[in-house]
């Protein structure tokens, strides 16, 4: 990816989970490789993109990390598509209409670090609106490249009652690009205690 197609992404952080199946105190601060996962994330995407933020459901959950935080513009649970939302309103402010976001979940510390590189080749070969990552035959759809002008549609289908990301996307071109699992799932995620111990014993992994 040259400079100038890297200036057109950037990349957020979706941190909004309770993690009620962990401590309750969120998954962001789950400790893991001498870090947190929101900070185990950062350091598998940082070098990725231009400009990389972190969405919180509201304001008074407090991250401790040294990049932007915004927050859901949708007050009402409605699930990932507030986070998603809430990052193509950043992808508009900061890059305008014909700029890309790339959204993912603070529980997958394993992500490759080809991710935005892969997405965005994708994108411009099938002239997808939204491409997501898949492995082991599994789509990932927290985990995606989206078009900035897709925000005016979502706000308007979850103002109609939509709460699903494949029902909203349905309307649109999606691509998907896969990733092999031969050393690992790259989309390894953690929901509970028994995937965080999991997740410590394949940090042994090197890329």
């Amino acid at each position: 990816m040259n400079t100038n197609n890297k200036e057109r992404l950037i990349g957020i952080i979706l941190a909004g989970g309770k993690g009620s199946r962990l401590d309750g105190k969120g998954k962001f601060n789950q400790k893991f490789n001498n870090n947190t996962l929101l900070e185990q994330v950062y350091e598998r995407i940082k070098s990725q993109f231009s400009y990389i933020a972190v969405n919180v459901n509201n304001k008074e959950t407090t991250v401790k990390l040294n990049v932007e935080v915004i927050y859901d513009k949708f007050s009402k649970n409605i699930g990932p598509l507030a986070g998603i939302h809430a990052s193509l309103c950043q992808g508009n402010n900061i890059n305008g209409e014909e700029g890309y976001v790339c959204i993912v979940p603070v529980d997958t510390p394993f992500l490759p670090k080809d991710l935005g590189k892969r997405l965005y080749s994708n994108m411009l070969k099938n002239n997808s609106d939204v491409v997501f990552a898949k492995s082991a035959n599994r789509i990932h759809p927290t985990i995606g490249l989206w078009k900035n002008k897709l925000k005016k549609n979502l706000e308007l289908d979850i103002n109609k009652g939509v709460r699903k990301i494949d029902a909203f996307t349905a309307n649109f071109k999606v691509s998907y690009e896969e990733w092999s699992t031969k050393k690992y799932d790259p989309f390894f995620n953690i929901n509970n205690s028994e995937d965080l111990n999991l997740a410590k014993k394949l940090i042994i992994i090197k890329d």
